[in-house]
């Protein structure tokens, strides 16, 4: 193995000097800098706060001014919000942006979902990354937050309470060195009103200060021990820090740590995606990063929340290195396409000189000993470890299942496993190999069994063999002349990452056409989310997912990549839904979710053209179709105007998949999607459902609801694809307050009204006529009048 040793390097920070401030001393927004966008509807406040009043809205609203940009920045604000902030009210200040070709954009996330205070980068592709995710939360409390970006490349976010003196450090992050950075760009405030939200939604921002140079930054101290006579406080130090691999790094403290809330980092990789001990003492901490260092490149390692034993959290440690070779190992091949699956003998009956046991064996290819510390064998897309051993160059070693007799060539390597699969299924199985990096090795889809027979690889292909044993163990193949040759395996374009449950494999159920359907799409979403696919059972039993693929179906009818769904290891009742997303929180914040258990995040799934496609689920062991669909997007209701995060619902689940009829949008009333549960388009009522009417009974008039402080107006309807509008109107007929115009109805559900008039001010208690009007996109209209009191 290579060996590599670490440079110490000291580094000069070079400072450029520069300063934005803003104090919003008024007595309007513009007084101090030039401030463009919704400037109408942002104030100056008596406390001499700039303030937005998102009550009763469902809107976003901003304002911006240039800035100059540098390497190393510093920004500081001070942000209170008078309500708790949600996934759809909440704010974001966006601060950084680079050029193209890099063209990253970043900025402070205030509020969302955990009410905390986090730094998100926006990628070009439309995905959001957050980078910190801090721990302060708002609960309307009045805040200060810095950050700071240093030689463009590290990241840190601190917060504190105003009137405090000392920060609490939310995290850093070391990242890629910023390229394309800009001479300037825009300090932009945005106010998110995603869904209406209720009386006092007030937004304050204060004291915006941005510098090219970092100030000091006093951190809260330690609490001191409760005993002041007692010993100090001996934290652990780093003694060594040392390179295993490109891509893993070893730590070496002189006491035990913790490593439950630390970050791990190196510049121009990121953060470490796996931290684990080294042994039972605690002390010794490997860390494995996605992406391998580069010999000879200057690097920065760092970490941050590593603890004694106590809890007591050590000081953030960043050193300046520079990676150099070591030894002479230096034509050792990397380990990709190094080692094959060379044979598989799957359906042993009947070997009358070899033992009737199944078998994989591999084959280095390299003129090299190869080590296979670490590596994993998958069966069907579920990976296990195997005990480390390693292959001599031009040798084999053979796979078995521990505890079984087998025989092969004395020069080859005998790997008895304890996870190796009791049984190869003799009708074909995806196998594949991944080194300790999780890196796909080799892959095979083995066909159909002849009893007695392996299959064994060519340069051609895959043959059976035609040795009179049955089999090659170990030893050079068979020439396969005279045998039957399949047709090439079927393997996946871009197979899934294997996933590595503990749990035992799914009962060998096989999934018929029909049994699930595709329920839900979401080819279109919200700005920062993330696509999904929806699964139905209507089967009237449990059925596994593993063993089902889904693909693109190009225009020549053949399939686009396959990705299987093998990691989703769960059994789906009848009448249960399987959400499939690469981003579980690029759903979770934006929808409702009501069965956390339905989500599944997988790594690899199709990418759903917006306008259309042609979407294929299927079994993965024949391509047998379970379900189809070439969804459009004219599919929506023609009343939704903007497609974006609005998902596409399947009416009735036993209708026609195909049918245009049986699909519109997600309800606005449902928030645009209902992944993991019932659709809100859906035509059928649960028996069971006590909310459900034996016959749709249209809108009822506002309803007050004295602990949401909100009235509310349910409907029942006949069919899917209703909009509507809703006004109030006083006795002399002149429209006071809008409830919705234009909004799309699910088949049942609930509209709300915070009391707000058209002026914007609660309206006066007194008699109205509440006005319905529902029209579907068939034509028909259906209309409501009613009087009825105020609050």
């Amino acid at each position: 193995m290579k060996q590599f040793i670490l440079f110490i390097l000291v580094l000069l920070p070079v400072c450029a000097f520069a300063q934005f401030t803003e104090t919003f001393d008024g007595p309007e927004i513009n007084s101090a800098n030039p401030w463009k966008g919704d400037l109408a509807k942002f104030k100056i406040n008596n406390d001499g706060w700039l303030s937005f009043d998102g009550s009763g809205l469902a809107d976003t609203c901003s304002v911006h001014t240039l800035i100059p940009y540098a390497s190393t920045m510093e920004w500081e604000l001070d942000v209170f919000f008078s309500f708790k902030s949600t996934t759809y009210n909440n704010a974001r200040i966006y601060i950084y942006r680079t050029d193209k070709p890099s063209d990253l954009l970043f900025y402070i996330q205030i509020g969302g979902k955990n009410d905390n205070i986090s730094l998100c980068e926006w990628l070009p592709n439309g995905n959001v990354k957050r980078l910190i995710p801090g721990n302060r939360q708002l609960e309307g409390k009045k805040i200060h937050i810095k950050l700071c970006l240093e030689e463009a490349s590290r990241w840190t976010l601190y917060t504190r309470l105003l009137g405090e003196d000392h920060y609490r450090k939310e995290g850093d992050l070391v990242s890629k060195d910023l390229q394309d950075i800009r001479d300037s760009g825009s300090l932009n405030i945005s106010c998110y009103c995603k869904s209406k939200s209720k009386d006092d939604t007030q937004f304050s921002f204060d004291n915006i200060i941005i510098r090219h140079e970092l100030t000091e930054t006093p951190l809260a101290s330690e609490e001191e021990p409760d005993d002041p006579a007692g010993p100090d406080i001996t934290l652990p130090k780093l003694l060594s820090m040392e390179p295993l691999t490109l891509s893993d790094m070893q730590f070496v403290f002189d006491l035990p740590v913790r490593i439950e809330q630390a970050t791990f980092s190196i510049s121009d990789i990121g953060n470490a995606d796996r931290i684990i001990y080294a042994d039972e003492s605690r002390k010794i901490v490997n860390t494995h990063y996605l992406e391998k260092m580069m010999t000879g490149k200057d690097y920065t390692i760092s970490y941050t929340g590593v603890a004694d034993e106590e809890g007591n959290v050590l000081d953030s440690y960043s050193q300046n290195v520079k990676l150099e070779e070591e030894g002479e190992n230096d034509d050792e091949p990397s380990a990709s396409d190094s080692v094959c699956i060379n044979e598989i003998m799957a359906d042993p009956k009947g070997l009358k000189e070899l033992p009737e046991t199944e078998y994989v064996e591999l084959y280095n290819t390299t003129e090299h000993n190869v080590s296979l510390s670490g590596w994993q064998f998958s069966y069907g897309g579920k990976a296990k470890p195997m005990t480390a051993f390693d292959i001599p160059s031009k040798s084999y070693a053979v796979l078995y299942r521990s505890g079984r007799d087998i025989v092969v060539d004395p020069s080859a390597v005998k790997v008895p496993l304890d996870n190796f699969p009791s049984a190869l299924a003799n009708t074909g199985k995806l196998l594949q190999l991944l080194d300790g990096d999780n890196n796909l090795i080799d892959e095979v889809t083995y066909e159909k069994a002849t009893p007695g027979k392996s299959w064994e690889r060519s340069s051609s292909g895959w043959y059976l063999s035609s040795d009179p044993r049955g089999g090659t163990p170990g030893s050079a193949n068979s020439s396969g002349e005279g045998e039957e040759k399949p047709n090439e395996p079927v393997t996946p374009d871009e197979p899934d990452e294997p996933d590595t449950p503990d749990e035992p494999s799914l009962p060998a159920i096989t999934v018929e056409p029909g049994e699930f359907v595709i329920n839900e799409l979401l080819p279109n979403p919200f700005t920062g989310g993330s696509e999904y696919i929806e699964l139905y059972n209507r089967s009237g039993h449990a059925l596994p997912v593993s063993g089902l693929s889904i693909a693109v179906r190009k225009a020549d009818g053949t399939l686009n990549t396959r990705y299987p769904l093998s990691s989703v290891t769960s059994m789906i009742e009848s009448d249960g839904y399987v959400l499939l997303t690469k981003n579980l929180s690029g759903v979770t914040d934006f929808y409702t979710i009501l069965s956390p258990s339905s989500l599944f995040e997988v790594p690899k799934l199709p990418i759903l053209a917006n306008t259309s496609s042609t979407l294929v689920l299927f079994r993965t062991k024949d391509e047998v179709v379970i379900d189809e669909v070439s969804y459009s997007s004219k599919w929506h209701a023609s009343s939704v105007k903007d497609q974006k995060g609005v998902a596409l619902e399947r009416i009735d689940p036993e209708a026609e998949t195909q049918s245009a009829a049986n699909w519109t949008s997600a309800s606005a009333t449902a928030g645009y999607g209902t992944p993991g549960y019932k659709n809100s388009q859906s035509g059928i009522s649960s028996p069971d459902d006590p909310d459900s009417p034996d016959e749709p009974t249209g809108i009822e008039v506002p309803q007050w609801d004295e602990s949401s402080g909100h009235y509310t107006i349910s409907y029942y309807l006949d069919q899917p694809g209703y909009s509507c509008r809703v006004f109030i109107f006083n006795l002399a007929g002149i429209r006071v307050a809008e409830i919705a115009n234009h909004e799309l109805l699910g088949m049942k559900g609930q509209l709300t009204w915070d009391g707000y008039a058209l002026s914007g001010k609660q309206l006066q208690t007194g008699i109205y006529i509440f006005y319905a009007e529902l029209y579907h996109t068939t034509g028909t209209v259906k209309r409501y009048k009613h009087i009825f009191p105020t609050r």
